[in-house]
This record gives C-alpha cells, sequence and structure tokens, in this order.
C-alpha cells in the first residue's frame, strides 16, 4: 500500500528534524487569534526577510495551529541553529498586525520529544483553519548551510 500525501509530508519534516543540528526554537503568533487566518499569505514577506536578515542560518519552518477553548489559531513553528535576537522587529515589519514571538534553547532530548509527538500524532487539519486544502505545512530556508547531525562528532 502507498504512503498517503499527509504521511510523505511527515517523513520528510521528520528526516530534516532528525538528520541536521538544531538549537534554538522560535514560535511567532499573533497577538489576536483570529488574525492568523492570513498567516499562509502574509508569511511569505516574513521568511522573505527572516532569509536576507540571516544568510547564514538555515531555519526550518512549520506552519501550526492550536486551539484555546472555542478559538483556533495558527502560528509558526521556527527551529533553527541560534537566536534570532531580532526576531521580533522582523515579525512586526512584515505582518499586518501585532506578533508575538518566543523562544527558548533546543536540548537534543527536546527535539527528539518533539520528533516522537510528531511521528505519533495525526497532523492538525489546517484546512479547516485556513479553508483551503494542499497546504505546505513546512519550508526550508538556507538549506546550504545545514550541518548534518554527524558533523556534531
Amino acid at each position: 500500500m502507498s504512503e498517503t500525501s499527509e504521511e510523505k509530508t511527515k517523513i520528510k519534516y521528520l528526516t530534516v528534524l532528525r538528520g541536521y543540528q538544531w538549537s534554538y526554537q522560535h514560535s511567532v503568533f499573533y497577538d489576536d487569534p483570529e488574525r492568523s487566518l492570513g498567516l499562509l499569505k502574509e508569511m511569505v514577506s516574513f521568511k522573505q526577510m527572516l532569509r536576507r536578515r540571516c544568510p547564514d542560518q538555515p531555519f526550518l519552518i512549520r506552519v501550526q495551529a492550536l486551539k484555546k477553548g472555542a478559538v483556533h489559531q495558527a502560528f509558526l513553528s521556527i527551529i533553527t541553529t541560534a537566536k534570532v535576537d531580532d526576531l521580533v522587529e522582523i515579525a512586526n515589519k512584515t505582518f499586518p498586525a501585532k506578533m508575538n514571538v518566543v523562544g527558548r534553547r533546543l536540548s537534543a532530548e527536546r527535539l527528539s520529544q518533539q520528533a516522537g509527538v510528531i511521528e505519533e500524532a495525526k497532523p492538525h487539519d489546517l484546512s479547516k483553519l485556513f479553508d483551503k486544502s494542499g497546504i505546505n505545512r513546512w519550508t526550508l530556508l538556507n538549506k546550504y548551510h545545514l550541518a548534518d547531525v554527524d558533523d556534531a562528532f
């Protein structure tokens, strides 16, 4: 039996997540959750500026959904190799609404735990949130600067 498109996407994402060195995670989300419905269009200029401002740093960006009570919110989970100090400025300059940014160091254990959750869980149905099918869940920026996990040893 062949894999579904959803399974192929998950496998490709996990290959990149597990196969390279990552040490920091940022989350970028709208201050007003209802504004997040525009994320797919509005994130284009954000990614362009991020690529220009940090040309030597790879970014694994994933569109995710969060449900708090009755409110659904889309946000970007960004895994990278170092903290981006001006990420709040980049987000608020490129998105048309006020954005919040949180970040934390990403240990190998935490990264493994995240990969396990993604591997086991069914992906969020983003088509319901965005009223669109065929959504690209993730992207990789500046991939030429990736370092293999094996290069760390």
